[in-house]
């Protein structure tokens, strides 16, 4: 009985070692990932913008622009209080495909400089993580964005936890249906911690700003 108990205990052990093993692995591989996503949106950047802008054509007056394509690169986030190195490539879009590459808009929501609100969503933990720090903003602290050539700061005015149901956050005056939006404004979403009992992310943490 002593051998066999100790056969289960090393057995426990030896598991518990190759959990922790494959979920550091798992964990490298998204943000390599992430990594890689994020060099391939900054080289689209410096690309010309398909389908912004677009010129004339055979002198029929200019071309519609069309809206962003999911999935493709947006603008770039900074924020001052996360240091210089802090500039994550926006990325149009918010499926899980998304968000793997970085913080994603909206789609639907104003984009940056727009009357209404420019809203972000991105991961906390995993993916590079790009939100990881973001309840460590304060009101006042500026968001900038950069986009087709402008700089846009916003100011943060409120940050709040909610439940992941209420998605009024993010509409054009939030938390207001059917408001018609008055000013530019931003809003930031991600998960908060784990339910140390459950282990699920069981909230949202808002950010809201305002065009300075």
């Amino acid at each position: 009985m002593r051998n066999l108990i100790r056969s289960v205990g090393v057995g426990l052990i030896l598991a518990g070692l190759l959990l922790g093993a494959f979920t550091a692995y798992r964990n490298w591989q998204r943000n390599h990932d992430y990594g890689q996503a994020q060099r391939d949106l900054r080289a689209q950047l410096s690309l010309p913008r398909a389908g912004y802008d677009s010129p004339a054509v055979s002198g029929s007056g200019p071309v519609p622009a069309s809206g962003p394509q999911e999935g493709a690169a947006l603008a770039v986030l900074r924020v001052p209080r996360f240091g210089a190195g802090y500039h994550p490539v926006v990325v149009e879009g918010v499926s899980p495909d998304d968000l793997a590459k970085g913080p994603g808009h909206y789609p639907g929501t104003a984009l940056p400089g727009d009357t209404g609100n420019f809203a972000v969503a991105g991961h906390r933990t995993g993916w590079g993580q790009p939100f990881n720090r973001l309840d460590e903003l304060v009101r006042g602290d500026a968001l900038v964005v950069e986009w087709r050539g402008r700089t846009y700061t916003y100011r943060v005015t409120a940050t709040k936890t909610v439940e992941p149901t209420e998605v009024g956050v993010v509409l054009p005056v939030p938390n207001r249906p059917g408001a018609e939006p008055d000013k530019a404004r931003i809003t930031l979403t991600t998960c908060t911690d784990r339910d140390p009992v459950t282990r699920a992310y069981t909230h949202r943490l808002v950010v809201w700003g305002e065009l300075e």
